[in-house]
């Protein structure tokens, strides 16, 4: 991870902040409990001049300062205040027992009201791809055989096609 916070942070020097973002997003969806993350991407977004962005990865972190506190305020007022909504567009993928008091609290109240309004609570799971748990694509002798059979076939076309028409030819002339 820290090998691809300095690919983030040369980016940002090298003025590439698309690749920054894109690099951050992708950390964030292999490493959802991290927060961290997050804070980093809205910062990006909030110098850039994106407050409803920067509101939307800071929303889930504690506000520093002011400036956190406004962007994700006009951020939930993008969104209607709809927690619905709101929790659509962060897709928390992480374990909310891993967070801190804050960004639970933000979830359940979140949640609250989405169950309030909606009668639903979108869940996201997270996208982990576990080694060997998926097969291998094994292909067995009857299908090698059925492949070469095939392959054979059409190479054998032609050339009786080109015998046939020789045939054909030299019946023309006894």
């Amino acid at each position: 991870m820290e090998n691809l916070m300095h690919r983030v942070e040369q980016d940002l020097k090298a003025g590439r902040k698309k690749k920054a973002c894109d690099r951050l997003r992708n950390m964030i969806n292999q490493f959802p409990n991290d927060l961290s993350l997050r804070k980093k991407l809205g910062q990006i977004y909030f110098k850039a001049g994106f407050l409803d962005e920067a509101g939307k990865f800071w929303i889930l972190s504690k506000p520093d300062n002011n400036e956190m506190r406004d962007a994700v305020g006009i951020y939930r007022k993008s969104l209607s205040n709809s927690g619905n909504a709101i929790l659509k567009d962060i897709v928390f993928r992480g374990d909310k027992n891993l967070l801190d008091e804050h960004a639970k609290k933000v979830i359940i109240e979140l949640e609250q009201d989405s169950l309030k309004v909606t009668k639903q609570i979108p869940v996201f799971k997270a996208k982990t791809r576990e080694k060997g748990t998926y097969p291998e694509n094994k292909t067995n002798f009857f299908s090698k055989i059925g492949i070469c059979l095939i392959i054979g076939f059409i190479i054998s076309l032609p050339l009786l096609g080109i015998l046939k028409l020789v045939e054909m030819i030299l019946s023309l002339f006894p």
